[in-house]
């Protein structure tokens, strides 16, 4: 009897902690409102300089990012590119755009990176910010002011 009586207790202690780390997955994670085109479209200041341009019409500009490895020697270096973008959901880090970039000075070499877009809580005006994910630095991004 007191062999079931620790199994019932033991199962019960594993459901309070599966529970509790539901409640806190939900709790840390981002705002399930969806990313909308009108939340990325505009210009986008990085912390070291860069500036994204992106346009309602599928442009964007990107100027003086360093850190990036688009040129054809794989090195890193300062990139300006005009290309497209469009939204687009990475695996791991969430809702963001792609955006498929052209080296200026080189209309044969193209490269292509996400910019992931962090919220944490749109619903009172919570702090946003972005990042590029791949090819670009891990500079951090933000929207300057509209209006």
């Amino acid at each position: 009897m007191q062999n079931l009586a620790r199994a019932v207790l033991v199962l019960f202690g594993l459901l309070v902690l599966a529970v509790a780390c539901i409640a806190v997955s939900i709790e840390g994670s981002e705002p399930s409102v969806p990313l909308t085109e009108e939340d990325v479209i505009g210009t986008w200041q990085g912390d070291r300089g860069a500036r994204l341009e992106v346009t309602a019409d599928g442009r964007a500009r990107l100027s003086d990012a360093s850190g990036w490895r688009c040129f054809k020697d794989g090195q890193a270096g300062v990139f300006t590119g005009e290309g497209s973008w469009i939204m687009a959901q990475h695996s791991d880090e969430g809702p963001g755009i792609l955006v498929k970039f052209t080296v200026d000075g080189a209309p044969a070499t193209q490269c292509s990176d996400h910019f992931a877009i962090h919220r944490a809580d749109t619903r009172d005006g919570g702090d946003v910010w972005a990042r590029w994910l791949g090819t670009g630095s891990k500079e951090p991004y933000r929207r300057t002011p509209t209006g």
